[in-house]
């Protein structure tokens, strides 16, 4: 059995450290200097993020074969006519309820509920894959396309 209080020690949350009381001068000149240093890291990071569109491609054979849900299916054949692809690999633990899944994957996949507007105003395909079928992923997911988790 351990010493921890169950309730929050309400005198730590109060003594908590604080930003000093200061004037309306004082604050606008601090936070000049901080917009400053903001905007230096957003340039920063606008710049880190150029170089990453501008890293080479790697050139991928179009008829590597992925495993579709009645066998082998070229990657070409994914884009379903497409010329992008959106792609999510999830992290599937067999035997487990859609509930005990990676939550970033599930959380990610939650939210696209509706493809037909990215189809109908674009060439981007999409996509999703798990490290291991089982009848608890058909039962947790929707219909899929022509291979194993591919959708049109």
């Amino acid at each position: 059995m351990t010493n921890q209080p169950t309730e929050p020690n309400v005198s730590a949350v109060r003594d908590a450290a604080k930003p000093p009381i200061a004037d309306r001068a004082a604050f606008q000149a601090e936070l000049d200097r901080l917009r400053v240093r903001e905007k230096a890291h957003t340039r920063e990071g606008d710049a880190i993020a150029a170089a990453r569109r501008r890293l080479p491609m790697v050139e991928v054979d179009p008829q590597t074969p992925l495993t579709g849900a009645d066998g082998p299916v070229p990657l070409i054949d994914i884009f379903d006519g497409r010329s992008q692809l959106i792609a999510y690999f999830h992290m599937w633990h067999t035997g487990r309820p859609a509930a005990e899944q990676c939550e970033g994957c599930t959380f990610n996949t939650s939210h696209v509920t509706e493809l037909d507007y990215l189809h109908s105003r674009s060439q981007i395909g999409t996509s999703a894959s798990w490290r291991a079928i089982s009848e608890t992923v058909t039962r947790s997911s929707r219909p899929i396309g022509p291979a194993a988790g591919a959708t049109k």
